[in-house]
């Protein structure tokens, strides 16, 4: 164990894994008790490493005294989440196979004497002018938001992870800019369930402008995770698809029936302005394990209709677009349908006066009964408060949906 002593261990990740997606401050609270050292410039806001992936793999190479080949490097990850001027940004990340490696490293890959290990570079970024408060938390999503692998900090010297230069409070200062690296650990099984799935990179929220994270930016990030050149390609000649649900929380491969984007067709309810930007139709086909979601759609498949909408507030109260009781008029009197808020993305709550936002609707079909169905006209709205209140005198507008 002697050339382990300056690595962490791995309680991080266990911390990590015991914990769901929908618990940031508490892992939060629990990842800042890492201890960490940073080099503290007093006058100088940049701090981190500038290793390089070789340097990286070296020390992993000499920590583990195995063989180290590399699987895949994407330069171009480009994964940048802006959580309202705090910017955690990963472009770009390599993954290597380590084999033969010592015993000692056997408990982080199931009693095998081989694995995974993927390095993300990492840049954290403040540009508020603000303290802001947050803790890295990545992980990788496989079927399901809680079926996924954490990040761990087993096989990086200390100073290599980035923080914050006040460990003291651990407060981002306002400009203050850390560079550094993240890894995660795989088995071999781990590294072919990747493959065997459509993966997400997830960038989690909980920035916050107080040590006690009440209030945070708790929306995540979510992203392709391509770990091989046959797959960079695959997605690469993917249809861009609307983020609802279905695809993020990889519930579901989707095929194109039918797209229309840049519609631009513009409403208003008082003085909120409402566009209908686009329209996608698309065959829904469960991901294995999660075919149960679908039960009630019958044998014959799903269709889901997934409506963007840009909204523009100019009123003088926030609009809540988390709530919205739009309804989808099919064929002018034949039925109704409901937005089916559960696979609707979860990070669209709200609208401030003066802001704009993005609102998903989703409307889920039989295949079958969808192949009959000629006309849908979108009833959107009414807005209603915290209260659930209708707001605007419970008013409503109508786009018909290029089908």
């Amino acid at each position: 164990m002697g050339k382990f002593h300056w690595f962490v261990v791995t309680l991080l990740a266990m911390l990590l894994a015991a914990c769901g997606g929908n618990e940031e401050s508490k892992n939060l609270e629990e990842n800042a008790d890492v201890e960490v050292d940073i080099n503290e410039e007093k006058n100088e806001k940049v701090n981190g490493a500038t290793t390089s992936f070789d340097e990286v793999n070296k020390l992993i190479q000499e920590a583990t005294e195995g063989n180290i080949e590399v699987v895949y490097t994407n330069e171009s990850a480009n994964y940048y989440h802006d959580m309202k001027g705090f910017i955690v940004d990963v472009p770009a990340y390599q993954i290597v196979k380590v084999t033969d490696m010592n015993r000692d490293f056997l408990i982080q890959f199931d009693d095998q004497q081989e694995g995974y290990i993927i390095i993300a570079k990492t840049i954290i970024n403040n540009t508020t002018e603000k303290d802001m408060y947050y803790n890295l938390n990545f992980n990788i999503r496989l079927t399901h938001e809680t079926d996924y692998i954490p990040f761990d900090l087993t096989f990086l010297r200390k100073e290599l992870f980035p923080r914050p230069q006040n460990e003291q409070t651990r407060a981002w200062a306002p400009g203050e800019i850390a560079e550094g690296y993240v890894t995660f650990t795989l088995t071999n099984e781990q590294f072919e369930a990747i493959s065997s799935v459509k993966p997400k990179f997830v960038i989690e929220g909980g920035v916050s402008e107080n040590e006690s994270f009440k209030e945070s930016f708790l929306d995540d990030a979510v992203f392709d995770f391509v770990y091989s050149e046959e797959y960079a390609k695959e997605v690469g000649n993917a249809p861009q698809f609307y983020p609802d649900r279905l695809t993020t929380a990889n519930w579901a491969n989707k095929v194109m029936i039918f797209e229309k984007s840049n519609i631009n067709e513009t409403k208003q309810i008082d003085n909120v302005i409402i566009t209908l930007d686009g329209v996608q139709y698309t065959e829904v086909i469960p991901t294995a394990g999660n075919e149960e979601r679908f039960r009630n759609f019958g044998d014959s498949g799903v269709v889901a209709i997934t409506v963007r909408l840009l909204i523009d507030n100019q009123s003088s109260e926030k609009v809540n677009i988390d709530q919205i009781g739009s309804k989808l008029r099919i064929d002018d009197n034949r039925g109704t349908a409901i937005a089916s808020g559960m696979v609707e993305p979860s990070d669209e709550r709200e609208v401030k006066p003066g802001e704009q936002g993005v609102k998903h609707h989703v409307f889920l079909f039989r295949k079958d009964e969808f192949e009959i169905f000629k006309r849908f006209d979108l009833e959107f709205g009414p807005f209603t408060n915290d209260e659930g209140k209708d707001q605007f005198k419970g008013k409503t507008v109508t786009f018909t949906l290029p089908r």
